[in-house]
């Protein structure tokens, strides 16, 4: 969930690998969207703004956290934030500190060697944070800790004594829990009551063949592969006469509800779409785009496309669901209000509500992140 305005640019792979095809066991876990009902305004920080996707997850002494984000833009695990504290358990042995910033916030306290379930995965002996001081998570008042699940190498320097430190999914692989180091990510739509359509999916060892439509289209992860899980978008529009005309940098970042779009074609739509302005008001969404004097039916989808594959996003998914508003701090202007922002010069960056409309896999071996559009 971390959010960096300019990215460093990695290159494309020209030639694209496959993932491995050896059968595994797949582990499903199911997860939830929840309402945070923090109020700030939106600064640039890489906290979620109102919802949240979390799943459950079970350590130290016989505890249960249900509320920790699931981030694909972090690489470590903890928990501690709220009421209930770790406290450690028979299986629970000191290891070192930890740190961990999250753009303007973060946690920090110490790190335990531990047996950690998360629904039917179960790891056991993961390295688990054990929070005794979190800041800036103003609008994630629901979360009780993190599970990261960025790429392998990206948590460099967060838990002392240790370079770096495996994540769930490589050490589901090193004991022999899955076969294959791929995790697949389903994120249940809100719907026109801001309200989720059922639950949420992460599958490890594979992916979730129910859950998607046609093949998935693998897409070469940027070099370097540690900071994070980034790709290039080959086009970005919305409507005719905007659209990129260059590959763009990219990430996808499932503890950040916004779509991030690039500076430039951010502009164009304020400049050229009727009725297209910046929202200047106190709400948690304050610098996204909305539109005035016209209705959700006269607005275009937003599309992105990968290689062979586009994604398309409709006005009703980009929009925010008036249930929100109060959550949101969003006063009922008349006016249309998004989920759109700026994510930076030629940068984009892959939020939840992007993730509601396409199932994304993640190759760790092969350095690919996948697409396929939804069943």
């Amino acid at each position: 969930m971390r959010v960096s305005v300019l990215g460093c640019l990695g290159f494309i792979g020209l030639a694209q690998a496959t993932p491995t095809t050896a059968t595994s066991t797949l582990l499903k876990v199911p997860f939830i969207t929840t309402l945070s009902l923090g109020n700030s305004t939106l600064d640039g920080s890489t906290t979620t703004v109102g919802i949240e996707v979390v799943v459950s997850v079970q350590a130290g002494n016989g505890q249960t956290w249900n509320n920790v984000l699931i981030d694909t833009g972090s690489a470590i695990l903890w928990v501690g934030r709220g009421s209930q504290k770790y406290i450690p358990g028979p299986s629970s042995h000191l290891n070192a500190t930890f740190s961990v910033g999250y753009g303007t916030g973060g946690a920090s306290g110490l790190a335990y060697q531990d047996a950690v379930t998360i629904g039917d995965a179960v790891v056991s002996s993961q390295i688990i944070g054990a929070a005794n001081d979190t800041n800036g998570f103003t609008n994630n008042g629901a979360i009780d800790g993190i599970l990261g699940m960025g790429p392998p190498g990206s948590n460099q320097g967060e838990v002392s004594g240790f370079n770096t430190t495996p994540t769930f999914v490589e050490n589901l692989v090193s004991e022999g829990k899955i076969g294959k180091a791929v995790f697949g990510l389903y994120v249940a739509p809100l719907d026109e009551d801001g309200e989720p359509q059922g639950s949420g999916e992460l599958s490890f060892g594979g992916i979730d063949q129910a859950r998607i439509q046609g093949e998935m289209t693998w897409i070469p992860q940027n070099a370097p592969y540690t900071p994070r899980w980034a790709l290039n978008v080959s086009t970005i529009s919305f409507g005719e006469g905007i659209a990129s005309n260059e590959s763009i940098f990219a990430y996808t970042d499932s503890g950040n509800i916004l779509i991030q779009i690039p500076t430039q074609q951010f502009i164009a739509i304020l400049q050229t779409v009727p009725g297209a302005n910046l929202d200047q008001s106190q709400s948690t969404l304050d610098s996204a785009i909305i539109f005035e004097n016209t209705t959700a039916n006269a607005l275009p989808d937003l599309v992105f496309g990968f290689e062979n594959l586009t994604v398309t996003i409709p006005p009703n998914r980009y929009i925010v669901q008036k249930n929100l508003y109060s959550s949101l701090n969003i006063t009922d202007d008349g006016a249309i209000h998004t989920w759109i922002v700026s994510g930076g010069w030629s940068t984009a960056i892959l939020g939840e509500k992007f993730l509601e409309n396409v199932y994304s896999a993640y190759d760790l071996d092969n350095h690919l992140i996948g697409f396929a559009n939804l069943a």
